[in-house]
Formats: C-alpha cells, structure tokens, sequence
C-alpha cells in the first residue's frame, strides 16, 4: 500500500542527502524520524523500497529522490563492492559535519560523506568528525575552497562524463601517494592550512583518511596534480625517492597510476615477496600465480591467443553489448585477460598493448588491472570472472576477435542491403546506415562502439537501434556481417590490385 503524503513537506536542499532530508521532513511533520527512513540507513545502497517510501511521504519524483543518494555517483567516487572501497568515500564509522552549521539547523551535504569536499560550501569552514564541534574553528584558504569546488564539480561530472571520472581517479591516486610520504618539508604547500595528522596522513588506504583537516592539506599539496600531468609525475617520482631513502610506502597498487606496466617474467613468489601492498594479500599473490598457470594450461590445451580476446567479456547467452552497469566490469576484465594471455604467450605485457589491440588508447585503471601490472594478486571474484570468461571463449570455438575487428573497422559503409530506408530508424540525428554499421560492429566484435568505424556514436543509441527494429531487419543485418566476414577470410589468399579495387567500391 503506497503511505499518503505528509501534510508539511519541505524542498530538498541542493547537495542534501538521504538521510538528513527524512529526518527533516519527519521533524517538520511533529513524528518519529523512524518513520520515515531507518534510523541505521546511510545515503548509499539505498533499498527501493525505502527510497519510494520517502518519495511518497514527501510528494517528490522518484528521480528527485534518487538524486538525494550517492548510488548515481560512478564507483570512481564511492567506491566499489559491498563496502564501497577504493574511491573517494569516507569509511560508514566517519562522518564529518560543519561547526558553524550543523549545529545550529542541522545541515548536512551528501558529498561531505567523501574527501571531495573537507570544506562546507555555505559557511566557508573546515568541517570536523561529528564529535569534535566543542574545537577551534578553522577557516580555509580561498585556494582551498576554490580547489574544494572544482572538485565537487567534477564529482557531478563524473556522473555522465567519463573524462571527469578519469581525472578524479587519477588524482586520488596522487593524494594516496602524498599521504604515505607527506611530512613537514615535501611537498610544499600553500600556506593558511590546518596542522598535519601524520598518523591520520597515513592512514588513507582502501579509504581516505578520517581527520578533515588532514585530507584538505594532502589535497592542497597534491593540487598541481589535478591538471598537470608534468606535476603528477614528478611528485610520483619523489615519493619514490623519497621512499627508497627508507619512508615506508603502503600505498594499494590500484592508487599508484601506470606503475608496473609490465608483468615480471614469472609472477613473484609469496615466500619470496616483500610485504604485500595494502589492498592485497598473500593469498591475492597466490592466486594471481595459479591463475597464469591455468591459463597457460588452456594454451596448450586448446591453443588460446590474445587475438582471441573480445573488448568485452561475454557471458553465456549474451548478445552483443552487456548492460551499462557492467560494461566498466566486462571491459577491465577484457583487458586483463589480454595482458595475462600476452604475458604466457612470452610477448610484451601492458594495458596499453591490449587496449590498442581493442582499438583505444590505454587511459583506465582499477584494482583488477593494477595488481595485474604490479603482479601483486588478483582478488576471487576477478579471478572467476576471467576463467568462466575463457570457458565461455572456448565453447564458443575460439573466435578471433582481432581479425574481426581488423575487417570491419576499415568499412565505412555497408553493402546496399534488400531494405527499404525506413526499416533502419534514426536515432537522435544519427543516420540509420550509420547506426546499423555500428549495430554490425558491436555484434560481431563484443566491443562498444568507439572502437569501430563510428566511433562517435555512443552505445545508448545501438541499443536503442536494437529496440527499434523489427527481427527482419535484425536478420539481415546479421547476415551481412556475417558476410563482410565471410569475404574478408576468402579473399585471405594473396590477391590482385583489380580484386582489392573491387572490394573498395562496395566497402568504401
């Protein structure tokens, strides 16, 4: 039974989370805040049911709602898993609140949950952990809250761009580098910040560190990095130095950008190792060295390549793209396979190899494919992913992938197909042709649609296509792929110039 909707009902503040705005709606209503929402319930994973409850009691859109949640926010800003590890999110015991504000009308905002954003955007004050209000007030720079904002503006970004996704996660990998090396003399910083908690500097791991003040100077000092890939590296570069001259470095592999890019020749012994990075542990290590051993099994056995490698790992019964809330998932998993195949076949390992194998430059990072450049390990369920992705590979016969995409991404255009022109539907200004080479391209490939021939098509409009044609229409298609394919491995045998001219004019 859907609750009626509360007598007094209050506009969502911008930036309010979840949480905070049922308890104010159930306080301005004189009834119990247990009514509204659970008074255990954090502004993330948020049930539906739960979140339609509060759209109803307050009379607002679901999508409304939903904006009062960090579950739109991309893992590069609140993490991944169950725990919600490896992004920018505060750990669930930290909460920080502004001395000026918070107390006084309760205010809250669902970024300060994160180390985005140290600094309350209303009163310009250094937040603190939720029971220090009795402390001294500190305010910030104006460089600190300028910083602060372009931050919180990449993190509304980072929802629909994945340019802003990648500069966040890059530069969160920088602040985990200054925090494991930051002390009084390196790296210099602006003035007008708060005293440094080395101990809490050091504690940014899996999770940023808790202490406020702390986080506003290791992000202060690691600024420059934001925009600058000369200033990130040299400060990646120092914290090296600085660590060989005996600091301890326990920075997670998925923190440290385009380290290691290289797979050792053979994985490194857990016996043998040094301590095992933050993030991942001796079973980790282990596991990576079992992995490459199978793989190396199913190369003798079944004759496995990296040409073999979708830019998108299938599953069983899949066609085509997979749902966006698993692409990112499919297209590291991909790449890894990529470069630990590489890596047994003794050729040069890198993601930079794999992604140019798929048609893209080397630009994304994660925990999977960090512990695959360091050679730290490699978590289970990663590892059960790539070997049902290679069972699944090999049911399917072994199809190369690689030579797919070398046929198709040259054809520009398809051959004139026995439709007529309405049967291939326009799709927000972008032509039916165009959408059906992609449509091609995607289904042939298991790659997304910037890898092929038209690569300024975006996804959302193959799938869209997909919806809107009739099976017909799907069929021939098909079938015209499977030709373009067909032609491609007849025409394998050395040719003439007349033949290739041929081949020009109906393929462009």
């Amino acid at each position: 039974m859907t609750p009626v909707a509360w007598p007094i009902r209050p506009e969502p503040r911008p930036g309010e989370p979840l949480r905070s705005y049922a308890v104010r709606l159930a306080d301005a209503n004189g009834l119990p805040r247990g009514m509204a929402i659970d008074r255990h319930r954090r502004d993330i994973d948020v049930p539906a049911d739960e979140l339609d409850n509060v759209a109803a009691l307050a009379g607002l859109d679901a999508t409304v709602t939903s904006r009062l949640t960090m579950d739109r926010y991309p893992p590069t800003v609140r993490g991944r898993g169950k725990t919600h590890r490896g992004g920018w999110r505060l750990h669930f015991s930290v909460e920080w609140v502004c001395p000026g504000c918070t107390a006084l009308t309760g205010r809250r905002e669902l970024l300060w949950q994160t180390a985005l954003s140290p600094v309350c955007s209303d009163c310009h004050l250094l937040l603190v952990p939720a029971g220090s209000l009795a402390e001294s007030v500190t305010v910030p720079s104006p460089r600190l809250v300028d910083l602060v904002g372009a931050l919180t503006s990449l993190a509304e970004a980072s929802v629909v761009h994945q340019s802003a996704r990648l500069r966040l996660g890059s530069f969160r990998r920088v602040c985990a580098v200054v925090a494991q090396t930051i002390d009084d003399r390196w790296p210099e910083r602006p003035s007008g910040l708060p005293a440094l908690d080395v101990a809490a500097a050091r504690r940014w791991g899996v999770f940023p560190s808790p202490d406020p003040g702390t986080v506003a100077v290791i992000l202060s000092a690691a600024a420059p990095a934001l925009d600058s890939g000369y200033h990130r590296d040299r400060l990646l570069r120092e914290g090296a130095q600085r660590r060989r001259r005996g600091h301890t470095l326990t920075v997670p592999p998925q923190h440290v950008p385009n380290a290691g890019r290289y797979l050792p020749k053979r994985p490194p012994s857990p016996q043998k190792t040094g301590p095992i990075l933050a993030g991942f542990n001796r079973e980790d290590a282990r596991r990576l060295q079992w992995l490459i051993t199978q793989l190396g099994h199913q190369v003798r056995r079944h004759g496995i390549h990296p040409d073999h490698v979708p830019a998108l790992l299938p599953t069983p019964g899949e066609d085509g793209l997979p749902e966006p809330a698993f692409w990112r998932t499919r297209w590291h998993c991909a790449i890894a396979l990529h470069m630990l195949l590489t890596h047994v076949h003794d050729g040069p390992t890198s993601s930079a190899r794999a992604c140019h194998a798929f048609g893209t430059t080397d630009e994304d990072t994660s925990p999977l494919l960090d512990g695959i450049r360091l050679g730290r390990g490699v978590h289970d369920l990663d590892a059960a992913r790539l070997t049902d992705a290679v069972d699944v590979l090999v049911d399917a016969g072994l199809v190369s992938y690689q030579r797919r995409r070398d046929t198709l991404r040259p054809i520009t255009r398809l051959p004139r197909l026995p439709l007529a022109a309405d049967r291939l539907p326009e799709i927000d200004g972008h032509p039916g042709h165009d959408l059906a080479l992609a449509w091609v391209w995607t289904r042939f490939t298991h790659g997304p649609a910037f890898t092929g021939p038209r690569p300024f098509i975006a996804d959302r409009y193959v799938r869209a296509f997909d919806s809107a044609i009739d099976p017909e229409t799907r069929l021939v298609l098909a079938e015209t792929g499977q030709q373009l394919i067909a032609d491609a491995d007849a025409i394998a045998i050395p040719t003439t110039q007349a033949t290739w001219a041929a081949i020009t004019r109906r393929y462009g």
